[in-house]
C-alpha cells in the first residue's frame, strides 16, 4: 500500500512539473513571435510631425499682422501693425523716405491718389481711435518732405443723424466719405448711408461737391 501511495505521489508531481515547464515553454513561445514593424514607429513619427508643424503653423498664423500697402508711380505706402502702434512708411523707388507712428489707432485702409494733378502724391490712411472716432490723416509729397492735409469735419446737413461706419476711397478725381446715419428729420430716408464728395484744390483745400443719401443695402 505505501509503494502504491508513493508512486501515485511521485505521478502527480511528475504531472505538476510537466504542467509547470509547458504553461512556461507557452508564455515564452508567444514572447518570441511578438513581431515589430517599424513601418509603425515612422507612422507615429509622422503623426508627432505633423502635430508639430500644425502647432508651428498656428503659432506662426497667430503672430502675422494685417500690412496695407498702395502705390502711385514710383512711390508706395505701408502701414503695418505693430503690438502698440500703426507703422507708417513712404518709399520712393524702394527708399525709405517718411515714416510715423500711430499710436491708439485701428487702422481701416491705406489708398493713394494725385487729386489736384500737381504731380505731388497724396496719401491717406484711416480708421478709428480708441474712442471710435473715425479719424483721417492726409500726406502729400512735397521737395522730399510730406506736408500734412487736414481733412474737413463734417459740419451743418452732413452730421445730422451721423451713426459711425465709415469709409473713405476715390470716385474718379474725388475723395469720398461714407457713413451711416439714422433718425435724420431733414433727410427723406430718416435711416440710411449718406456719402459726401470733396474735391482736392492745388493749395490742399477741399471743397464740398455734393452730399448724398442712399438706402441701406
Amino acid at each position: 500500500m505505501r509503494h502504491i501511495r508513493s508512486l501515485l505521489f511521485i505521478g502527480i508531481l511528475s504531472l505538476l512539473a510537466y504542467l509547470i515547464y509547458y504553461i512556461i515553454g507557452k508564455d515564452l513561445s508567444d514572447t518570441n513571435n511578438v513581431s515589430f514593424d517599424f513601418n509603425d514607429e515612422k507612422i507615429v513619427n509622422s503623426a508627432i510631425d505633423s502635430i508639430s508643424h500644425i502647432e508651428h503653423a498656428i503659432d506662426t498664423l497667430s503672430n502675422i499682422l494685417p500690412v496695407y500697402t498702395t502705390q502711385v508711380e514710383d512711390f508706395e505706402a505701408k502701414a503695418d501693425i505693430n503690438t502698440d502702434f500703426i507703422h507708417f512708411q513712404i518709399f520712393k523707388s524702394h527708399q525709405l523716405i517718411f515714416e510715423k507712428k500711430l499710436k491708439n489707432f485701428k487702422i481701416k485702409n491705406l489708398i493713394s491718389s494725385d487729386l489736384n494733378n500737381n504731380q505731388r502724391p497724396e496719401f491717406w490712411i484711416f480708421g478709428d481711435d480708441n474712442a471710435h472716432k473715425f479719424q483721417i490723416f492726409g500726406y502729400e509729397f512735397n521737395k522730399n518732405s510730406f506736408n500734412l492735409i487736414k481733412f474737413p469735419n463734417l459740419k451743418g446737413r452732413q452730421e445730422f443723424g451721423y451713426s459711425g461706419k465709415d469709409s473713405l476711397y476715390l470716385v474718379k478725381s474725388d475723395i469720398v466719405r461714407s457713413f451711416q446715419f439714422k433718425n435724420d428729420q431733414y433727410s427723406d430716408l430718416v435711416n440710411g448711408v449718406r456719402v459726401c464728395f470733396y474735391s482736392l484744390g492745388p493749395d490742399n483745400s477741399f471743397v464740398l461737391k455734393k452730399t448724398l443719401d442712399f438706402e441701406h443695402e
